[in-house]
């Protein structure tokens, strides 16, 4: 009898390690992008300790949370066209060659230098009508899901969920078009002119700031392939009150501020602009104003239009068009179709 108490402990004990040692593994995989160096002195084992220190399992579990998708898709209308930084124009002492007519030559070499010209010129913020948003695409967490609410803004496209993640970018957690998909998948099957893209707030309490960057980048990096006539805007995080930033080891107005310097720099200020939304009146002496919040976190409804009008406030109008025709085989979204989750 103790002999089988024994062998029981001991399987237990064998079947606990290989399961938090798979768990490892995949955590070291889906959110230390394979950072973890497995040894002797450091198996997945302790990658699965490290993720349950830095509490990897609240964002596997946001899955369960309120979903939340509101599509309005708007076909971008007339405008011009910004050529992607990916496609190199041949030489032009080539293209010279191979044409005899003298003038034909001279409007291709002039047709060839503005087209180098757009893909070097950078372009600073200005003031925007509502308009501006018909063609946009917000992709967000619960501040997302605010605006999309509250901030009257209309016609534009909305891909938020409650509690979602930079990690949850290829999960299939909205519902769209009657189907679960990713937000990948959705900007693989529909063109917009802008993106706005903000999260990172769920993610303080997991990773360091550079762990979360890398993250940031690859999907940044997807997303210009994905859309390449698309200006993407990056929102830098809001900050939280003065108080609940003191109180909280993770979600805090220091960790937050370490990410958003991050992920600012991934602006160019030709296709991809930093927005960083602490410098609007939503904030005061480097913390989010507590009498516009009902949780410490997220704005009251009423303060939303301010997010909005800062948003406007920090356009991009190209040669005075304020959208960039897509050029894409994908299809273009149907106008004025308005999705929500369950």
């Amino acid at each position: 009898m103790k002999n089988q108490k024994n062998y029981t402990l001991i399987f237990l004990i064998v079947l606990s390690t290989c399961v938090f040692s798979i768990l490892g593994h995949y955590w070291n995989i889906q959110y230390y992008r394979r950072t973890n160096t497995y040894t002797a002195s450091t198996p997945p084992l302790t990658t699965a300790m490290r993720g349950l220190h830095d509490k990897l399992y609240l964002s596997d579990l946001s899955s369960f949370n309120t979903n939340y998708a509101v599509s309005n898709l708007v076909a971008p209308t007339t405008a011009i066209q910004i050529e992607s930084t990916d496609v190199v124009p041949p030489p032009l002492t080539d293209i010279a060659t191979n044409i005899s007519d003298p003038f034909a030559k001279g409007k291709l070499f002039e047709t060839t230098s503005h087209r180098l010209q757009e893909e070097t010129q950078t372009y600073e913020f200005t003031t925007a009508t509502e308009d501006y948003f018909a063609d946009a695409c917000f992709i967000g967490d619960s501040r997302t899901v605010g605006i999309s609410q509250y901030a009257g803004i209309e016609n534009a496209t909305f891909l938020c969920k409650t509690s979602l993640t930079i990690y949850d970018y290829e999960k299939p957690k909205l519902t769209f078009n009657e189907e679960k998909m990713s937000v990948k998948d959705i900007l693989t099957e529909n063109q917009f002119a802008k993106i706005y893209l903000m999260v990172g707030i769920n993610e303080c309490g997991t990773g360091t700031p550079e762990t979360f960057f890398e993250r940031y980048r690859e999907v940044v990096n997807d997303i210009r392939k994905l859309q390449p006539n698309a200006l993407i805007f990056i929102q830098g995080n809001l900050f939280v009150t003065q108080s609940k930033s003191e109180e909280s080891d993770s979600i805090n107005n220091e960790n937050i501020a370490a990410r958003n310097a991050l992920i600012a720099t991934l602006a160019n200020q030709k296709d991809i602009f930093y927005i960083d939304i602490n410098e609007s009146n939503l904030c005061d002496e480097g913390a989010l104003i507590s009498d516009y919040t009902w949780d410490q976190v997220h704005i009251k409804a009423q303060y939303y239009p301010v997010w909005k009008d800062y948003l406007l406030q920090h356009a991009i109008i190209i040669n005075n068009k304020t959208t960039i025709s897509s050029q894409s085989d994908k299809k273009d979204p149907p106008r004025g179709l308005r999705i929500e989750n369950e």
